[in-house]
Formats: structure tokens, sequence, C-alpha cells
């Protein structure tokens, strides 16, 4: 335990120095809500948010879906390609050290989801009305797309396919939220745009929270966390399997 403990400075410097992830996670995001919140400045909703809140509000969940694909590139590296067989022949649990990867990607992506706040709030004028909550729901968000991520590279040992479909967990998600166009209206596509898609059960938990509807607010995260539950279950009989 300790030998994978003293491993994660070591990791976290690795996330750090991924300069393609800081890109696209933190500083496309940065440029997306200026240009929108220049655009939505002074525009407001029927019932008075202004539009800028609810667009970062948005946009920071939003790539929440994609921050698994970091913990999916480093666990395939490590654990299934490049430097198997030299971290198989070093004496610690393996199955710990995936994990410790997968809690190290996550909170990468939490903090960079609290720099997005940051500077929303700081430099933008976005208010954020439960900093804590919203972060709750952050840290659910990237810990759903780290398992995500590590089903597709246990399950898919073509890893650009395994890329493909966290590709389309994020984009596909993003899509039936209806963020782009309205999505055509059956019992099929109004689930998947609602209580069983993440994005629009964090965005519909902090938005509840915020207008004091505390028992939906919970009700809907804790859909999000009971999907983790069953989702870690099925990431570890995968993970041991491609192990083997």
């Amino acid at each position: 335990m300790m030998r994978v403990l003293s491993t994660i400075p070591f990791t976290m410097l690795r996330l750090a120095r991924n300069y393609i992830v800081l890109i696209l996670l933190l500083l496309v995001p940065i440029v997306l809500l200026t240009f929108f919140s220049l655009i939505l400045s002074g525009m407001k909703t029927e019932d008075g948010t202004p539009y800028s809140d609810y667009n970062a509000l948005t946009m920071v969940l939003v790539f929440q879906l994609f921050g698994g694909t970091t913990v999916m590139h480093f666990i395939h590296i490590d654990l299934f390609t490049v430097n198997r067989m030299r971290m198989f022949a070093l004496p610690f649990n393996k199955t710990m050290y995936a994990f410790s990867i997968m809690m190290c990607g996550t909170l990468f992506s939490v903090v960079l989801g609290i720099l997005l706040m940051t500077y929303s709030q700081f430099v933008l004028g976005v208010a954020w009305h439960s900093w804590g909550w919203v972060i709750y729901l952050i840290s659910l968000m990237s810990l759903l797309s780290s398992i995500v991520c590590v089903i597709f590279a246990s399950l898919v040992k073509n890893y650009k396919l395994a890329e493909r479909l966290s590709e389309i967990y994020g984009v596909g998600f993003v899509l039936l939220a209806g963020l782009f166009f309205p999505m055509p209206k059956n019992g099929l596509f109004d689930f998947l745009g609602s209580y069983g898609n993440p994005l629009t059960l964090a965005i519909r938990s902090v938005t509840d929270r915020s207008r004091g509807n505390l028992s939906e607010a919970w009700f809907q995260a804790n859909i999000l966390l009971a999907a983790i539950v069953i989702l870690f279950i099925v990431m570890l009989v995968a993970g041991r399997r491609r192990m083997r």
C-alpha cells in the first residue's frame, strides 16, 4: 500500500505535464466561457437568472465528461501496453496502482473545474450560489467519466477505438441534453435527455439546489452516485480480466 502511495506525487506530476489535456480541459473552456460571456452579457432567463451564469455552469460540467481520458491514457500505457512488463515486475498491488491513477486523474479534473469556476466568478462575474454543491457535482461527474473510460480501456483492446468511445460518451450526452438542438420527443430520448443523462442530472441538481429544492437536488445527485457504484463494480471485473 505504501509503495502505491509513493507513486501518487509522480502520477500528479505526469498529469500536470500533459499539456494537451491542459489545453483541451482548461484553456479551451476559458476561451469559450469568455466568448459566451461577452455574447450573453445582460441577457436573462425567464426566472431572472443571467444566461452567462447558466452557460458557465453547463460549460464547467460538460468538460467533466471528458476528464476520464487522462486516466484511460495512463492506465493503458502503464498496465496494458508500453510499461506493462516493467510495472508487473514491481512489488506492489497492480489493482491499487490502477485505483491510484484513477483517483489522481479524477482529482486533477476536479481541480481544473474549480479553476474554471474561479475564473468565471472573479473575471467574468458569474455568480456561483453554492460552491460546495457545485464542486460535489463536478466530483461525481469526473469520477463517473474516469470509471467509464477505464471500462472502455479494459474491454476494448484497440486503444484508438476506446478513445473514440470516450468521445462518443462525452459528445453523445451533450447532444442528448439538447444543448445544440432539440431531441426528438419520445420516451427513449426523453429519458436519455433527463434522468438517463449524467450531464442533465448534474445541471438540474445544481439549479434545484440554488432554488432551494433540496430534495430534488439530492435525488438527482444520488442517481449519479448510484451509477458510479454500479459502474465501479463493472470496472473492477473488466479491469481484473484485462490485467491477467
